[in-house]
């Protein structure tokens, strides 16, 4: 499952701009990740691209339950 959540991140990266996301770890349904979001410099905050990622990944893998950030 981890593969197919890489898969989704890298595919959503643009969208991101400037906000990096790390996959942190899959567990039980539940997505870890690592934002380090800039700012004011271009991409969306934190919060929004939690959300984007977590909306993106319930459609795509059923699985999953929710995106944390850590």
């Amino acid at each position: 499952m981890r593969d197919r959540v890489q898969q989704v991140i890298d595919r959503l990266r643009p969208a991101f701009d400037t906000t990096e996301v790390i996959l942190l770890g899959v567990k039980d349904g539940i997505v870890r990740v690592q934002v380090f979001a800039p700012g004011c410099h271009g991409g969306p905050p934190k919060e929004a691209t939690v959300a984007i990622l977590e909306e993106e990944l319930k459609a795509e893998i059923p699985e999953i339950k929710e995106v944390v950030a850590d």
